[in-house]
């Protein structure tokens, strides 16, 4: 991966470091050791997906504080809340991979959701894109599936 790429995905690292704990990790450890595996036109994708993670764990941190200050005691809704942490992000069969740690039905959702999504958006370039019926597959929009074949 050329540096230009790495730089784009080391903001993420540093503006999502909770969720990014196991970056630069031992390869035994997690897969994170070898950072985001996927073409910079997914970019917006995981960070948008990153975004509403992060959003979604401070509001049940807001709800638990009020219901503490309120009851004396966390929500039981969330009292079994675990943090997610990020194991894996990668390309496979075309699409994105996003595997994790923590988090719940919701979050599971916010990933199927961007998994999904990830069909549709060349993994380049980031435009509009549709996955080859042969071969290696990939999703490319036109231009750049024109410019790799």
């Amino acid at each position: 991966m050329n540096d230009k790429i790495e730089k784009k995905w080391e903001t993420l690292y540093k503006k999502y470091p909770d969720l990014f704990q196991k970056v630069g990790c031992d390869p035994r450890e997690s897969c994170m050791s070898w950072g985001i595996e996927c073409g910079i036109g997914w970019y917006d994708l995981i960070s948008a997906l990153l975004h509403r993670i992060t959003q979604y764990e401070k509001n049940i941190k807001q709800r638990n504080d009020w219901h503490i200050k309120e009851h004396g005691k966390p929500s039981e809704k969330f009292e079994n809340y675990y943090p997610v942490t990020l194991d894996q992000i990668k390309e496979k069969f075309g699409s994105l991979r996003f595997y994790f740690s923590g988090g719940d039905e919701f979050v599971e959702g916010l990933v199927s959701m961007a998994e999904e999504m990830s069909y549709k958006i060349c993994e380049r370039c980031g435009n509009p894109g549709t996955p080859n019926k042969t071969g290696w597959i990939r999703v490319l929009c036109d231009k750049c599936r024109n410019e790799e074949f």
